[in-house]
């Protein structure tokens, strides 16, 4: 109920802020875009409000996401389907009867993935669901369906055609597209296409291989999905993360042949990054955005949870610093998650209105 009233009189506060100003609701020449979910009708007024210009959310929910597309036209923000390499219904819808093709870990990450699942500890001891990680041993817990499987792919362009047969949809939003381990999969399927392809390449030493392989498999993934989108509705925008984080090359995204690659620059938990290394990777994923294809926008991530149960709160002063270490390493495109967690904490909504506002100053 506490939560429901905060988020109400924000939404009012700021509903009245954007009454104010018809004419302009974003700084011009940024682009900030949401990763979350909510109410249609509380939502979208109030990220219109505070500068966002893209939200990306779940699409099961037909009249939800009908809603937020309609709201979205009115208040000038393009809504965007998420899809993601753990949704089993897309899997089953696509292959009801048949069992789904998951990644599969070695002995020792199963044996992680158990001791990250029995410790009931506030954060977990550290763990860093999916981002890099801070101690040795860390799998994402989530399971993931192996994108070495072709059936997946084709489940995964059916979802695609339904997205775009949506009136306004403006695009996906790929997420999770990676190894649960963070570097590999050990399926048969994935082992059987690893041994032709060192066939392919004999001088490559065993691990080289895999890491090549493996970082291949990733790029061709994206690429063979937005060529899908691309070839099904040409005017379709494709956006991504890259979660969860691999890491031979946390920062593979310019890889990718899509429209805007969003790649973390300041992560969720504590240890909290330091401005130098957020001021690092923004210069990476603004300034080398187009070093393997034309077409890619970078976008910086930025995480943002308000659960102090679980996780440390950042403070207003830490995401200012961080929105300003990504503007000033030249990084315009901003993405963040959750879009919710922003629009019911106000002091947070003041923040980012401050650098995408209509009054933004910074």
């Amino acid at each position: 109920m506490q939560t429901g009233r905060v988020l109400l009189i924000s939404g009012i506060l700021l509903a009245a802020a954007l009454a104010q100003e018809p004419s302009a609701t974003r700084r011009p020449g940024r682009v900030l875009t949401g990763w979350g979910g909510g109410k249609p009708d509380e939502v979208v007024p109030q990220a219109a409000a505070i500068g966002f210009s893209e939200l990306i959310i779940h699409h099961d929910n037909a009249a939800v996401f009908a809603r937020t597309i309609e709201l979205g036209r009115q208040h000038g923000i393009d809504v965007y389907a998420w899809m993601y390499l753990g949704d089993l219904p897309a899997w089953k819808k696509a292959f009801p009867d048949a069992e789904a093709p998951m990644q599969v870990m070695s002995a020792a990450e199963q044996s992680a993935l158990a001791a990250l699942t029995a410790d009931t500890s506030l954060g977990k001891s550290g763990y860093q669901y999916g981002g890099e990680p801070v101690r040795a041993g860390e799998v994402l817990m989530t399971p993931l369906l192996c994108l070495h499987d072709p059936r997946v792919l084709e489940a995964f362009t059916r979802q695609i055609d339904e997205i775009l047969a949506v009136p306004g949809t403006a695009g996906i939003a790929l997420d999770y597209v990676g190894y649960q381990n963070y570097h590999t999969c050990y399926c048969p399927t994935s082992t059987r296409l690893l041994e032709a392809y060192q066939a392919e390449h004999p001088a490559l030493p065993a691990n080289v291989a895999r890491q090549r392989f493996s970082l291949e498999s990733l790029v061709e993934f994206n690429r063979r999905l937005a060529a899908h989108a691309y070839a099904r509705r040409p005017e379709a925008k494709v956006i991504t993360h890259i979660y969860p984080v691999y890491l031979p090359e946390p920062l593979y995204g310019n890889r990718l042949d899509l429209d805007v690659c969003g790649q973390t620059a300041a992560w969720y938990f504590d240890p909290l990054w330091s401005e130098q290394k957020i001021r690092a990777y923004a210069r990476v994923i603004a300034g080398e955005a187009k070093r393997y294809h034309a077409r890619p926008e970078g976008a910086a991530m930025i995480g943002y949870y308000n659960a102090p149960g679980k996780f440390t709160v950042k403070s207003p002063e830490r995401l200012r610093m961080e929105l300003q270490a990504i503007l000033d390493s030249g990084c315009t495109r901003v993405q963040v998650c959750s879009f919710g967690d922003v629009l019911r904490t106000p002091e947070a909504a003041a923040v980012f209105r401050e650098f995408f506002g209509p009054a933004a100053t910074p």
